[in-house]
């Protein structure tokens, strides 16, 4: 246990079969948690993901222990934004990571502390912009009531075949 939190053991190997080594839409990795402002506003208006903290742009496993400065820094950027994240703890052959996972959130528009809407692209956070915003905007009107839709129906009702 770190910081009163369970603490996932895995060798490299381990961690790299889980993750993978290519940075796409769910995933992003981080040296530290200082460079958070766009990618939870962007994975929250995609379809949610994880920000692994403690492995560089080479792949490089450095570590980013879960302590005070990373909390707060994961916690603010989360707040500036308004999505609520989780934390994981992974210890990859002796050097803590810090996993956050980063919701979908489908009921409103997510911007960062500055305004803008992102979303991503690979691993790319992109900003949406005229046209392309109104399509998004458009198709997520579209998607939202039929997802309320089917949580409103009674679960023992099964629909006809």
């Amino acid at each position: 246990m770190t910081a009163g939190r369970p603490c996932t053991e895995l060798d490299a190997t381990g961690f790299w079969d889980r993750f993978g080594r290519v940075e796409h839409e769910r995933l992003e990795f981080k040296a530290s948690a200082n460079n958070l402002r766009e990618v939870i506003p962007a994975m929250a208006m995609n379809r949610g993901g994880l920000v692994v903290l403690g492995v560089t742009d080479t792949r490089h496993i450095t570590g980013c222990p879960l302590d005070q400065r990373t909390l707060d820094a994961i916690m603010r950027r989360a707040q500036d934004c308004g999505v609520e994240v989780g934390i994981e703890l992974l210890a990859v052959d002796g050097r803590q990571l810090t996993v956050v996972s980063v919701p979908e959130v489908t009921d409103r528009i997510v911007t960062t502390s500055d305004g803008r809407v992102l979303r991503r692209v690979g691993s790319d956070n992109v900003p949406l912009r005229g046209e392309e915003l109104a399509r998004f905007f458009r198709r997520r009107d579209r998607v939202v009531p039929r997802i309320l839709r089917k949580l409103a129906r009674p679960l023992w009702i099964r629909e006809p075949a």
